[in-house]
Order: C-alpha cells, then sequence, then structure tokens
C-alpha cells in the first residue's frame, strides 16, 4: 500500500546529503590550501566534522573525493553552454559576464581550488582539462559565429577568456586581480567582440 515503507527499504538516511556536501568543501578547502598531496582523509574528514569511514563510504579513498570535486567543477562549466546559442552580434555581451562571474564568489573559489591542484599534479587530461579546453564547446561557440576562420576565432575567444580568470583568481596578478568585474566587463567585451565579428 502507498505511504508504508519496509525496514529494509534502500534509501539515503536523514543528513547523509549534508555530510557528503561538507566531506567536500573541506576538500575543496585543503586541497587548496594544502595541495592534494599534503592532503589526507582523516583531514578532509576532520575539517568537515565527520567520522573518517564517511569519507570512505561516500567517494572510496581520496583520489574518489578529488573526483567527485573534479566533476563538481566541470558542472559549473557546463553552464556556458547556455550562453553561446543566438545572435552572433550579441555573443560578447553575453558570454563575457557569463564566464567572468562563473569565477567570482563561492564557485570561483572552488573552480580555482580545482585547477590549482590539477596543475600541481600535472593532470593534462580527463574530466577537468576538458572543461577547461573543451573541443566540443569550442565547436558549439564557431557554429555561432560562422564564417571564415570560425574554429581558430571560437579557440582564441576562449583562451582569452580563460587567461584572464587565470592570472586574475589562480596567479591573482594585478591589475587583474584587483579591477572590478566592471572593469574587466567593459574592457574585454570590446575584444571579445572584435573576434566574434571581425
Amino acid at each position: 500500500m502507498r505511504g508504508t515503507s519496509s525496514p529494509g527499504r534502500a534509501g539515503r538516511r536523514p543528513g547523509e546529503t549534508q555530510s557528503r556536501q561538507a566531506i567536500l568543501q573541506s576538500a575543496r578547502d585543503l586541497f587548496a590550501e594544502q595541495g592534494y598531496a599534503g592532503t589526507t582523509v582523516r583531514a578532509i574528514a576532520r575539517n568537515a566534522r565527520v567520522d573518517p569511514a564517511l569519507v570512505h563510504y561516500f567517494f572510496a579513498n581520496k583520489e574518489g573525493v578529488y573526483e567527485a570535486v573534479v566533476q563538481d567543477a566541470v558542472g559549473l562549466m557546463d553552464v556556458l553552454e547556455t550562453f553561446i546559442p543566438g545572435s552572433r552580434e550579441k555573443l560578447a555581451k553575453r558570454l563575457v559576464p557569463a564566464y567572468l562571474e562563473l569565477w567570482e564568489g563561492e564557485n570561483g573559489d572552488s573552480l580555482a581550488a580545482i585547477y590549482r591542484t590539477a596543475m600541481a599534479r600535472g593532470v593534462s587530461d580527463g574530466p577537468l582539462a576538458a572543461a577547461f579546453n573543451p573541443d566540443e564547446l569550442i565547436a558549439q561557440l564557431a557554429d555561432t559565429l560562422g564564417g571564415f576562420g570560425a574554429q581558430l576565432r571560437a579557440a582564441l575567444i576562449l583562451s582569452q577568456l580563460h587567461g584572464v580568470v587565470v592570472q586574475r583568481h589562480i596567479l591573482k596578478v594585478d591589475p587583474l586581480a584587483s579591477a572590478s568585474l566592471r572593469q574587466l566587463t567593459n574592457w574585454l567585451t570590446p575584444s571579445i567582440d572584435s573576434l566574434a565579428n571581425p
């Protein structure tokens, strides 16, 4: 009968989602502060205020935690695909603020932490590398751009956007690191527009 449950029914126990998210946030923080090599499962659990057994329960090991954090970062990058379709003439006005704002605040901290960890580990392939150098995203962007050299122009647009956020959020190089989001958007948009509409 609907509304009843058997004693052996499978499902997540109350609090499991919160514990899993706490572990992921702890891992992001520690990977950013201490790097992958300097982070342990015990440290992740201690920082998340959970038993180390829960880390193994959800993720098996430290590599499993790392992969889950990477997947979160990749998911954040996927939102850019929603800003590509549409008018080529207004592409820069859609894409530039969307890309820059993605790296601001809590989401930006997560992306930066995982990016730094991946670079320290020498990761050159896999889901994270694909998120920052996405063939599919370049292809979608090229379809919107059209015209001569669309693939190259698309790659140049993404590399320019990526270069800005690396200097601003990863390397923290001034004046990019201290510039306001409005300043960056106002100066970068015409540059991207020149590639979108040569």
